[in-house]
Formats: structure tokens, sequence, C-alpha cells
């Protein structure tokens, strides 16, 4: 398996990773230069999994400017693994990139978000370094990316 963070020339892995992973819950099919206005922007990341050439997951994130200090902050917005590739290591692989992706680019902390009763995504963020914190409804856990 590999893990790797798309450009601009990705179209195509980008629309097949989405496709294939996210096809129940796609409002509309992004059209290809939907998603190379997407990867030009320097501040969205998407990392896919591809194993035997085929996609088998992606994980979304968005780095954010702060207006206090010149260290950014990133949202780790979405991660989504095929359901015939879970529980063998694509999500940690991806998570561990993201975190140096976020090392690289400045990124002092990085957040995820999720519903208490959501255990899987909970047990995942805490194996990779995250610390949860409890705020009403949802849980937040946040990597301490800082290089």
């Amino acid at each position: 398996m590999e893990c790797r963070r798309l450009l601009e020339d990705d179209v195509d892995l980008a629309r097949e990773a989405i496709g294939r992973i996210k096809i129940g819950d796609l409002r509309s099919w992004p059209t290809a230069e939907f998603i190379r206005t997407f990867l030009l922007a320097t501040d969205h990341v998407l990392i896919v999994a591809v194993e035997d050439g085929e996609p088998i997951g992606f994980a979304l994130a968005y780095l954010l400017d702060r207006i206090d200090g010149d260290r950014r902050m990133a949202l780790f917005y979405e991660i989504e693994v095929a359901a015939s590739h879970r529980r063998r290591g694509a999500a940690r692989a991806m998570i561990e990139l993201l975190k140096s992706v976020c090392a690289t680019e400045n990124v002092a902390k990085m957040w995820v978000q999720t519903s208490p009763s959501n255990e899987a995504a909970a047990a995942l963020y805490r194996s990779t370094g995250a610390r949860a914190t409890a705020s009403g409804v949802e849980t937040v856990f946040l990597y301490d990316v800082s290089g």
C-alpha cells in the first residue's frame, strides 16, 4: 500500500478515490475541473491510499492561517477507507502522512472531531497520537504536529 498527497496532475486518481469510497454520499459527481481547482489550492490536503493500483482510502484536511501568529492550524476534515480494506493500516498510514505534511507546512496543531459514539474513529485518533477533549455533542481530538 502507498499513501501520497495528491497534486493538480492527480485529478483522475482523486476522482476515482472519491467516487469509489463516497459513492453513496455524493450529491453530484465532481468534475475534473472542480477537482483540479481543488488540488491547486495550497491550503487543501488530499491524501489517497492506493493498493494494487486501486484507491482504497482518502483523508482530507484544510490548512488555516491564524490571525495571532505565524503558525498555521489544520482542520482534519474527513477520512474514509473502503469497507473491504478496513483495519489493515490504511487509515493510520494516511494520518501519519497528513501529520508529516502538516509539519512541513508550518502547522502547529491539527484537530478533528467526531461523535462520542464513534468508538472506531476515537480509537484510531488516539492510536495516532491525538488527545481527546469532550465538547458537548462532539469530541475534539487534537494533534501536536509542530516540527
